[in-house]
């Protein structure tokens, strides 16, 4: 079951001719998603009625226009699919959309950063050399910030009601990208911003091509000190998976940044297993007692990845997954994933997907071995444990911190995760291609039910112990704020 968040769309933004299209075609493909939603999705409903859905669905029916250019039609899809709640339900325009990024135009001429919920221009790729890295951006065309934000949000792919993994998909460059394609192409912006000594002033810059916005962030000479800071940031080298220790503070740090490292999972747990066998035997033999687990922007991959870590921090058996169940083992829509002919003749006899009363069917542990009971390693770590995650951490790590979280494995530092804590759909994928528009839809077919307890708030994602934000300072010299925190927690218990 291999499973990674979608951070970002492909991007698209539309230069020269555009192509219309009839209302009648794109009635065509907006019936054909329902269909398929409606058919194979098991999370279609988990967070919304059958009546809200259907109420959404007809709004969006009542969008289509007589002529539409793809990109507004994607503007009205993008915002169904986000009303699902589902970081794996995920709509494209066109699988290599992302090319015309070399040439299209109209961007945003600033990087910017959500530091406390406020957002600020972090890069100049302007050749405005009068606003430097640290100002706080109010409006754009006389629109609040938080305005744009919100109407981004709200084409954007997430579990239930997070908004950590939204932050971190309009972050930096991104917030150009989603402000060409939901809000505004224009040949200008006139800004409002704070500058860092509290004046609010104005400015109309001209919109930037992605080649204009590089030369600029590095000609401009007011990004010169966060360039640096940039710079400095390598000294740990980022690989997918990296282990160091600190002897004179007596601390451990490993850093995993996807749940992949093979062709198949099995591979993949054997790899993890002989890297997490060395750093605890490791940190046993030089007697470290302090364990950080940096899980930063470690969109997923194999569910399995997360029991093989989880193995090592535990001392009993215990359940990762209390259940999974899908809502088709028939449509035709199953010969669009990735399962084999022979796959769907078994999943039709009944031995690997059980009915169910509600018309649903349980996913066996035959058929899912991750839903067998967990055991732990015998040299499993003995120490303290110290999680750190941000809102890209997502769809199979976000359940494993769930959870760690729920059985106190350790203490958890950063941000919100990006998935949900009561779990969230995939396993495998339905892959459509719309017949008119080419846009590509991404449909999971399993509902995954963790095994922890009811959270207070619903549809959210593990929550930290402390949580701890960038500085804008911190950025600006390329200090790790939350890594720093958790040393200073560390140093704080000895």
């Amino acid at each position: 079951m291999k499973r990674i968040l979608l951070l970002c769309l492909f991007f698209y933004p539309l230069t020269g001719a555009i192509a219309q299209y009839s209302k009648a075609d794109l009635q065509k493909d907006l019936s054909y998603a329902e269909k398929a939603l409606r058919e194979t999705h098991p999370g279609l409903f988990r967070y919304q009625t059958k009546q809200q859905f259907d109420s959404t669905l007809a709004v969006t029916y009542a969008q289509l226009k007589d002529s539409m250019s793809l990109r507004d039609f994607y503007k009205v899809m993008s915002g169904l699919i986000s009303s699902i709640r589902c970081a794996h339900t995920v709509i494209i325009p066109k699988s290599n959309w992302a090319d015309t990024l070399r040439t299209a135009r109209f961007y945003f001429p600033f990087q910017i950063f959500f530091i406390g919920g406020e957002p600020i221009l972090i890069i100049n790729r302007s050749r405005n050399e009068e606003i430097s890295p640290g100002a706080v951006l109010l409006k754009i065309d006389g629109r609040p910030i938080m305005d744009i934000v919100n109407e981004i949000f709200s084409h954007l792919f997430a579990d239930g009601f997070n908004e950590t993994l939204k932050y971190r998909q309009i972050h930096n460059l991104l917030f150009s990208y989603y402000y060409n394609a939901f809000i505004s192409q224009a040949d200008s912006f006139n800004i409002e911003y704070r500058n860092q000594q509290g004046q609010v002033k104005k400015v109309t810059l001209p919109s930037v091509s992605v080649a204009e916005a590089e030369k600029n962030m590095r000609a401009n000479p007011v990004n010169k000190q966060i360039m640096e800071g940039i710079r400095k940031e390598p000294k740990v080298k980022f690989d997918a998976r990296n282990f160091r220790i600190n002897k004179r503070k007596g601390i451990a740090t490993i850093q995993l940044r996807a749940f992949f490292g093979g062709k198949t999972s099995k591979e993949a747990d054997q790899k993890l297993g002989e890297f997490m066998n060395e750093c605890i035997t490791k940190a046993n033999k030089q007697q470290i007692r302090h364990l950080v687990i940096d899980l930063r922007n470690n969109a997923g991959g194999y569910d399995s990845q997360g029991q093989e870590l989880l193995s090592w921090l535990i001392h009993q058996p215990v359940q990762y997954y209390k259940s999974m169940h899908t809502i088709t083992n028939n449509s035709p829509f199953l010969e669009k994933s990735g399962i084999s002919k022979e796959e769907l003749k078994e999943l039709a006899k009944g031995k690997l997907l059980i009915p169910q009363p509600d018309s649903t069917f349980l996913v066996t542990e035959q058929a899912n071995p991750t839903l067998a009971i967990l055991q732990p390693k015998p040299n499993a770590y003995k120490g303290n444990v110290y999680f750190v995650t941000n809102g890209a951490t997502g769809s199979a790590t976000a359940e494993f911190t769930a959870v760690a979280h729920h059985l106190k494995v350790g203490t958890f530092i950063g941000e919100e995760t990006g998935g949900n804590y009561t779990g969230g759909n995939g396993a495998e994928f339905v892959g459509l291609t719309l017949p008119v528009t080419k846009m590509r839809l991404n449909i999971p077919l399993v509902y995954y039910r963790n095994a922890v307890d009811e959270p207070r708030e619903k549809g959210r994602g593990t929550m930290p112990d402390h949580e701890v934000s960038y500085t804008f300072q911190d950025l600006l010299t390329g200090v790790d704020t939350q890594l720093e925190f958790v040393y200073r927690l560390i140093e704080g218990k000895k």
